[in-house]
């Protein structure tokens, strides 16, 4: 025996013993039921098996499981009125108008289940789009109030999405160019980035499960708190860095520190506090300048992003 036919040998015997069990599960079930339930079966087997196959398929399966007195329509008959139905042409086949109306005959009877399958594997090749004609109107008038348009009769969506696109590619070359600058800053601070915000948002718009609304906001606030406390920082810590400058090196100040020093009658007062001065002076350099700098940024960002964390 062939392989092929061995394979049909086989699936025939399997067959015939589901069709044993739906006899013995539905037993105290009406004729009628009975039969519902061996078409389906038997119909869902000629879909697995070609159709050249089909009527020695019936044949065998007859043989080993006679259905005849079940069936509200013989499968036979209905087999062979498939069979006098024209093939197909294979040019009809590979005709993409053809199959996209054939598509379109089939799609809005099936369930709702089948059209989202069907739907996300267009998309894997790059059709269709899981954009909704019509938004929702709650998710729109919170957009008119959060950009204050007030009552605008117009709605262009077209050009919604194509802010939106912008917007998240502006946030996309913002996030790494603002994590990377802050660890470049305090390589050590506690004020670190939860997660991947490209991949989150991602994950988001493809209905993962595990990831919330509330995660993409999380990481969306937490890359604003980092950049307004950054450049809130910058505006401020010139400011601050001129004051301890001053401080440090005003005459006042060296003057005190001269006084608390040892007294030497040899030397004058005003001289002490030159070389005082130069002292102090020869440790200001470039290297000193920046690390007083970057740690009063990072002093300030810390502690201000504690504050809006609150």
């Amino acid at each position: 025996m062939s392989a092929d036919k061995k394979k049909l040998e086989n699936f025939v015997l399997e067959t015939a013993n589901r069709l044993r069990l739906i006899q013995v599960d539905f037993a105290d079930k009406s004729s009628q039921i009975r039969a519902d339930y061996f078409s389906e079966e038997i119909e869902r087997a000629l879909k697995m098996i070609l159709p050249e196959e089909r009527e020695e398929f019936l044949r065998r399966l007859l043989e080993r499981f006679p259905i005849g007195t079940f069936a509200p329509q013989p499968i036979i008959q209905q087999e062979q009125k498939d069979e006098s139905i024209s093939v197909i042409d294979e040019t009809k086949l590979k005709d993409a108008n053809f199959l996209i109306q054939c598509l379109l005959e089939v799609i809005p009877a099936l369930p709702v289940d089948q059209k989202e399958s069907i739907t996300r594997r267009l998309q894997k090749i790059g059709l269709g789009s899981h954009v909704p004609e019509t938004y929702p109107e709650e998710s729109i008038e919170k957009l008119m109030n959060e950009l204050q348009l007030g009552d605008q009769p117009d709605f262009n969506a077209d050009r919604l999405m194509e802010l939106v696109v912008l917007l998240v590619n502006f946030v996309y070359k913002l996030e790494p160019l603002g994590w990377n600058t802050w660890r470049r800053l305090s390589p050590r601070s506690r004020v670190r980035q939860s997660g991947e915000l490209k991949k989150t948002i991602g994950q988001f718009l493809s209905n993962d499960s595990n990831v919330s609304q509330e995660r993409v906001n999380n990481e969306l606030k937490e890359l604003m708190q980092l950049i307004a406390a950054v450049i809130t920082a910058i505006s401020r810590v010139g400011s601050q860095f001129a004051q301890h400058h001053l401080a440090k090196f005003s005459p006042s100040e060296i003057s005190a520190l001269v006084k608390m020093e040892h007294k030497s009658v040899l030397v004058s007062h005003e001289v002490k506090c030159w070389r005082k001065y130069l002292e102090l002076a020869d440790k200001l350099n470039e290297e000193s300048i920046e690390a007083e700098i970057t740690k009063a940024i990072v002093n300030y960002v810390e502690s201000l992003v504690k504050r809006m964390g609150r």
